[in-house]
């Protein structure tokens, strides 16, 4: 299948597409494809923890084909965006399918925005790669991710100074509020402490545009589509938000780094992620499964993350652990379960 089947990932953009031009139980077959289909046939194929050559690394890294089939996924991700909005200000708009609707777009703004805008804002060398993770990030509402995620949790990952990091026997839902208050507004500290380091004034605080530019955006929603719109757009982008947390929460969820003598913490491993080598997650995610690869080195391009052998793997694919993490009765005795045999495995 090789790079061709990174094609597959915009499926979720089409599947959205196809709900806004449906009503009734049709208006539902993204959510059931995604988060029924996908978890079922993840449990039912092999994972596939297949890694390129050495020789075969370099040449998709210097292959233009994946920075195509990421890069396009913007314009695609815009234009579902404008479907949604006609969609949802439809005269015959019915409550079924308002529901589907916002679901579906809340989604395609987890699912697409933050992913793609988490991707792209790695590659901070590349201005235009920079602007459109922006432009991403900022359909859902999270334009402060890219100077915490990059600056505080790479660094901070799996030790109590990760807001983004959950111990065993968090709750989702408190974890989730945490890690998205708190993160925005330790974002602001961040970045002035980061001018301040550069000799710059720590009153422009880039924060102040990456909080304006989702208003922004709302206020264009407002004034093109009006009040009700622009009130779903914003439950979507909520939902969409949950979506990033969700993932959050489970990719790290009670793995810690080790406290040395001198009161730092060890170096990050492969130990301190979950992973998943399911194809259709990878392929969905633009490989975000592969996690502690990631970690290991943030800038990695999405197409040569590598499976570790000695990363704890999850107890199913991503797609079900996105679910799973709505409810808590379920995922913290599966997980606990599941850490006390990875430590077994281990020790």
């Amino acid at each position: 299948m090789g790079k061709l089947k990174y094609i597959c990932a915009y499926i979720v953009p089409l599947l959205a597409l196809f709900t806004f031009h449906t009503s009734g139980i049709y208006a539902f077959f993204a959510i059931i494809f995604l988060y029924v289909l996908v978890p079922v046939l993840e449990e039912v194929f092999t994972p596939d923890d297949y890694n390129f050559t050495p020789a075969e690394k370099e040449l998709a890294q210097e292959d233009p084909f994946y920075d195509f089939a990421i890069g396009l996924m913007v314009p695609l991700h815009l234009y579902v965006i404008y479907e949604f909005l006609v969609a949802i200000t439809a005269p015959d708009l019915t409550t079924t399918n308002m529901i589907a609707y916002v679901l579906t777009m809340g989604t395609i703004l987890g699912v697409s925005g933050i992913n793609i805008g988490h991707e792209l804002g790695h590659k901070t060398k590349s201005p235009i790669k920079m602007f459109l993770a922006h432009v991403m990030l900022t359909t859902a509402v999270q334009n402060h991710f890219i100077p915490y995620h990059n600056g505080a949790h790479h660094r901070d990952v799996a030790t109590p100074a990760d807001l983004t990091s959950a111990e065993e026997g968090d709750i989702f839902y408190f974890f989730a509020l945490r890690s998205q208050i708190g993160g925005y507004f330790k974002t602001w500290g961040l970045e002035a402490k980061r001018l301040k380091a550069q000799g710059k004034n720590p009153v422009w605080n880039p924060m102040i545009i990456y909080t304006a530019l989702p208003i922004l955006l709302l206020v264009g929603i407002f004034f093109a589509f009006g009040g009700f719109a622009t009130l779903c757009y914003f439950c979507a982008s909520v939902f969409g938000i949950s979506i990033l947390e969700s993932q959050n929460y489970f990719s790290h969820y009670g793995l810690r780094r080790k406290k040395l003598a001198n009161g730092r913490y060890e170096r990050v491993k492969p130990e301190h992620s979950w992973n998943s080598d399911h194809l259709i997650g990878r392929v969905l995610l633009f490989e975000l499964t592969r996690h502690s690869d990631h970690h290991y080195m943030g800038a990695t391009p999405y197409q040569t993350l590598q499976s570790e052998a000695d990363s704890p793997k999850l107890p199913y694919g991503y797609p079900m652990m996105l679910v799973l993490a709505y409810f808590p009765f379920l995922f913290r005795p599966i997980m606990k379960k599941h850490l006390e045999l990875y430590r077994a495995e281990v020790a």
